[in-house]
This record gives structure tokens, C-alpha cells and sequence, in this order.
């Protein structure tokens, strides 16, 4: 009988074990991090595009009010979204005359949508456009 002995298989299959368990660990943490990275981009997007839609109900109102009211010279406009998870949304209108021509109008809209209001994950969009003119001109940040 081997008493003394050490069975030297048994270190080559410990190695092998402890070398597929750091690989199995690797790929794991591997798909995690993917996992986590494609879940911040889908995030971004969706804030991206809320924020777009934002603009464009701003735009609207900014018409609405104009047909409404010439003397309107814009509002800061503070919607709440309850259906998703952007907490913080404002949309600025601002109204000005174009010096070149008095009879135009210079409309920009800035919308902007954040986590909250202190939040460093702040999206913003903005829209420029004119009133007045025989041809409207828009101008998309």
C-alpha cells in the first residue's frame, strides 16, 4: 500500500479545476459588465428620445400660445411625466423680435430631461425657428 506517497495526478487535477473555475469566473463577470453597459445604453436612448419629444410638444405649445396671443414672449413650462422614470422635466420657450426684420419672430424651445433636478444625467435638446417670414426656417441642436 502507498501510505506515504502522494498520488501526483491529484495536483495536476486540482490546477486544472482552479484554472476553469478563474475562466468560468471570467467569462461570467465578462457578460455582467456587457449586460450592465447595454442596459445604460438603452437608458440613454430612451431619455434621448423623450427629451426629443419634449422639444416637440414645446414647439407645439409655442404656436398654440402665439395663435392665441401675439404679446406672448415665452414661459418656462414644467411638465410632470409620471409614466416613466425622469423625474425632472423643463421646457423653456423664448419669443423674441429679429432685429433685421420687425415684423419676424425668433421661437426657441429648449427642452431638457434629467433623473432630478440636481442629477448629473441630464439630457437636453433645443429648436429654433422663425414666424413671420414667407418660408419658415427650423434649426435642430
Amino acid at each position: 500500500m502507498n501510505q506515504g506517497k502522494s498520488n501526483p495526478r491529484s495536483g495536476t487535477v486540482l490546477i486544472c479545476v482552479l484554472a476553469c473555475l478563474g475562466i468560468v469566473t471570467v467569462l461570467v463577470m465578462t457578460t455582467i459588465q456587457s449586460s450592465l453597459r447595454g442596459r445604460r445604453e438603452v437608458r440613454m436612448q430612451r431619455q434621448l428620445l423623450q427629451t426629443e419629444f419634449l422639444c416637440e410638444a414645446g414647439v407645439k405649445r409655442a404656436v398654440q400660445q402665439l395663435k392665441r396671443s401675439p404679446e406672448y414672449k415665452g414661459e418656462k413650462w414644467l411638465p410632470k411625466l409620471g409614466t416613466t422614470s425622469f423625474e425632472h422635466a423643463a421646457i423653456e420657450i423664448r419669443i423674441e423680435p429679429v432685429k433685421e426684420d420687425a415684423n419676424s419672430l425668433r421661437a426657441e424651445v429648449v427642452a431638457s430631461i434629467a433623473d432630478s433636478a440636481n442629477s448629473n444625467n441630464r439630457m437636453q435638446r433645443s429648436h429654433t425657428f422663425f414666424i413671420g417670414q414667407p418660408t419658415i426656417t427650423t434649426e435642430t441642436k
